[in-house]
């Protein structure tokens, strides 16, 4: 039964426990209608059995997520996949209709940069909108149930990493078993990674836009003590962008297009192009002494369907990022970090050009990589553990982040106010590879049409339309609430659907991004198959300066410096839904977990238990902190006032620079309250 006022019995009601483990900020009779049963009644997390409000649900202590592999220190596990427990079907689909994959011979050119395949031809991906059990760990086949795999590296031997990555990089993970959670994995560098959709393909299991907003919510446990060490020629990507460090979810699209470009011929000025707050255009150098290393794979490099890779028009890579990148990570000392939230966003102005008489208007468009954290670690709060025995042991958090848009939008509204429908153009394949569409005779893989995203002045006309609340919590407490937040719809890069299979619409847990930093490529017509070596226009600036291509080469390469970074420590749980949680639901899900995970409780940091038989009324003078019956901080001034009789209270104060008065009103009980320390250390022992 939910907890009742002793002002609600006939008579005094004794025997009564002050218990704020369970506290609700209204409690409703049990007939009333319209409440949330699951918050009221549930003891599983919200929507845990529904798939269209939560489609997106790993839990590494189920065999349903994972199949649980030892995995060890500087030994790779491709085979180390995550399952979705639930899966969307909002217009209640028949899934047996659903009897066979479909396969992608292309996979590969794609894939081989996060070390799902090794070779860039020879391999097959499948994909399905049915549901397969005897799938459900195999890698290589997606079905309506969203999978995860960790990245990793083939820019290694025998192939030839690019001449400025001196050095590996690592992304390993091992296994754990804690008493109390079970089985977990902790990350050194390494992080999981997968698509939601496939853009040209039939596969989407998760919408392209939501109606009101999403919820994002984990459980990690950041890492104190480093059980392994680098070599000397290995290296984690925070050493090499070390704002990114502590990354733990991303959205959006993994990385640019890396066939941006011609084979041959030299980089071109992108022009209009503006690095928010700065003047510099952001483009390549025309240098005619660069020989392009694809200059070699003109005829021969072409897809399963025979289009040409590398196009006949150069394009700017940034392009393809612009409002389609998000990423959270916890930065600074991992006993008490702070939050922080990282975007890309599409910006632009109207510029007047002209005379008087001849006055025009040029479109100047440019983009904006924010990040907003935290002014304050997550447990600088009124109540937290001071000594430092505890501060250095290793935590579990369940951080939450819900993206609440002020707007509610239903069917076409979502593509067409203030979404992608604005921007959304569709071409033939054979406009953008050079080619004619045939009027007259049968079709080739040419006349099929592709989706292009054009930015326009509608796109920033309508940004109320994307305008939301971001709210993020931490173990259910509302932490911090970026207003005006504006919403990231992931959406498809301007090339052929075979050149950027699983790029696009990517989810990462545990880290952000490797964007092209290991792609890979052909080094002739003869090598399809390799060994490969790296494309210096793929890569972004900050790696190429040293090399003897810094005076030469000036990339646009923006994904991996800026997103590029992994959290270090623990994971356990990630939950994706389809709408914004509300703060009780929020906070409902906390208390489901607070007990296996050992999670701080900012409502009862350290709770006091009245296991007395006499009737209390506390009236405590809230003035410094947010208290809910909680006695454990000096800084603030606690005024007690016990009103009833029939109990005799001794109270023996050690120390007294805490502001801390009692008064006591009569007696019979022989309770005794001692004051511990003084200096914000407070700890209250009942004796009796």
């Amino acid at each position: 039964m939910a907890g009742q006022s002793i002002n609600n019995y006939n008579s005094k009601r004794f025997k009564v426990k002050l218990d704020t483990s369970e506290y609700f900020d209204i409690t409703l009779v049990s007939d009333e209608s319209n409440y949330d049963s699951e918050v009221v009644f549930s003891d599983k997390v919200i929507a845990y059995d529904d798939g269209n409000r939560l489609p997106i649900n790993f839990d590494l202590t189920q065999s349903g997520t994972t199949t649980k592999p030892n995995l060890y220190w500087n030994v790779a596990n491709t085979a180390n996949t995550f399952t979705s427990l639930n899966y969307y079907n909002p217009n209640n689909v028949d899934l047996s209709c659903y009897t066979e994959f479909t396969g992608i011979c292309d996979a590969g050119l794609t894939m081989i940069d996060v070390g799902m395949f090794d070779k860039i031809s020879g391999n097959t991906l499948y994909y399905s909108m049915g549901v397969f059990p005897s799938k459900t760990h195999d890698p290589l086949y997606h079905d309506r149930r969203m999978k995860l795999h960790p990245v990793n590296t083939f820019a290694k031997n025998p192939n030839q990493r690019f001449t400025g990555k001196t050095k590996e990089t690592v992304y390993n993970i091992v296994n754990k078993i804690d008493s109390s959670v079970g089985y977990y994995q902790e990350l050194y560098g390494g992080f999981f990674q997968g698509f939601y959709k496939l853009h040209g393909y039939d596969y989407e299991i998760f919408p392209e836009r939501v109606n009101k907003g999403w919820s994002m919510e984990t459980l990690i446990k950041p890492r104190q003590y480093d059980e392994y060490e680098l070599s000397d020629n290995q290296e984690y990507l925070n050493d090499v962008y070390s704002g990114n460090s502590g990354t733990f979810f991303f959205l959006g699209t993994r990385s640019e297009n890396k066939f941006y470009h011609k084979a041959t011929g030299i980089p071109v000025i992108y022009n209009g192009l503006f690095i928010c707050g700065s003047n510099e255009v952001i483009s390549s150098a025309s240098v005619e002494d660069y020989k392009r290393v694809t200059a070699g794979l003109v005829s021969c490099f072409k897809t399963c369907g025979n289009i040409t890779i590398y196009p006949n028009k150069e394009s700017d890579p940034v392009l393809d990022l612009l409002s389609n990148a998000v990423s959270l990570r916890l930065s600074g000392d991992p006993k008490n970090p702070k939050l922080c939230v990282k975007y890309i966003k599409y910006t632009g102005s109207c510029i007047t050009t002209g005379t008087c008489e001849n006055t025009g208007t040029t479109y100047s468009s440019g983009y904006c990589i924010n990040e907003i954290c935290s002014t304050s670690g997550i447990y600088d709060v009124c109540g937290y553990p001071i000594n430092e025995s505890e501060k250095t042991k290793e935590r579990w958090i369940m951080l939450s982040a819900v993206f609440e848009r002020y707007r509610y939008l239903e069917n076409c509204d979502l593509l067409n106010v203030g979404g992608l429908g604005d921007i959304r153009t569709e071409t033939y394949t054979a406009s953008t590879a050079g080619d004619t569409v045939k009027l007259i005779g049968p079709s080739g893989a040419n006349d099929e049409k592709v989706g292009n995203i054009k930015w326009s002045q509608k796109w920033l006309d309508e940004v109320s339309d994307r305008r939301g609340s971001l709210k993020l919590y931490v173990n259910g407490y509302l932490f911090m609430i970026i207003e005006d937040f504006e919403e990231i719809i992931p959406h498809e890069l301007n090339t052929e659907k075979e050149k950027q299979i699983g790029v696009p619409y990517t989810i990462s847990w545990g880290g952000g991004t490797q964007g092209l930093r290991e792609s890979l490529i052909p080094t002739s017509c003869t090598n399809i198959n390799g060994p490969y070596i790296q494309d210096p226009e793929c890569m972004p600036n900050e790696m190429i300066s040293g090399t003897t291509y810094e005076p030469i080469l000036v990339t646009n390469i923006e994904m991996e410096p800026n997103f590029g970074g992994t959290f270090m420590g623990g994971i356990s749980k990630m939950r994706f839904y389809t709408e914004p949680l509300n703060s009780p639901q929020v906070q409902h899900n906390f208390r489901v977990e607070r007990d296996a995970y050992n999670l701080f409780d900012f409502w009862c940091p350290n709770c006091l238990e009245i296991l007395s038989e006499c009737f209390f009324d506390f009236n405590i003078d809230l003035n410094a902190c947010d208290f809910d019956f909680i006695m454990n901080d000096v800084s603030c001034n606690f005024g007690f006032d016990v009103v009833d009789e029939g109990c005799a209270f001794g109270f023996d104060v050690v120390d007294t620079d805490c502001g801390v008065g009692f008064s006591v009103s009569n007696s019979n009980c022989d309770i005794g309250i001692e004051v511990n320390d003084s200096n914000c250390d407070v700890g209250i022992e009942v004796n009796d």
